[in-house]
């Protein structure tokens, strides 16, 4: 059985995060934190092993792509531990372009997101790709 298709996860300076997913827009009252270890429970995982695991197979040392499920690759645009965070679902992302040096991601849902900081995008997308080459192949 598939996981729900996440678009993005953000967490805004209300402290509450603003989820797109299944083409449904949800506001939880929860952490990151608690919100993906939720998501890796039935993995027998949690958020901090996921790093740590991650961290030490690739050789990352920070804004580390969450790895969730076959569905879910989050990619940190800003991380979990800022006043706000910004989180990607690589496998949700149909294209992206540049429009008056602003990058606009859209995703295969019809969702679409204005980024602000395309190298922060464009180093994830690298991450992600030498992850899937390695889990993969």
């Amino acid at each position: 059985m598939g996981d729900n298709v996440i678009d993005y996860v953000i967490k805004k300076d209300d402290n509450k995060l603003y989820i797109a997913e299944n083409n449904f827009y949800n506001i939880l009252d929860s952490t990151f934190q608690k919100y993906v270890n939720k998501l890796l429970l039935s993995r027998l995982n949690n958020l901090s092993a996921l790093e740590k695991s991650t961290k030490k197979l690739f050789g990352y040392k920070n804004k580390i792509p969450l790895f969730i499920s076959r569905e879910n690759l989050l990619l940190c645009i800003i991380s979990y531990r800022m006043n706000v965070s910004v989180y990607l679902n690589y496998f949700a992302i149909s294209k992206y372009e540049t429009i008056d040096d602003k990058l606009i991601i859209n995703f295969y849902s019809g969702h679409c997101y204005k980024c602000e900081s395309s190298y922060a995008f464009l180093s994830q997308i690298k991450k992600a790709q030498k992850m899937m080459d390695l889990l993969f192949k």
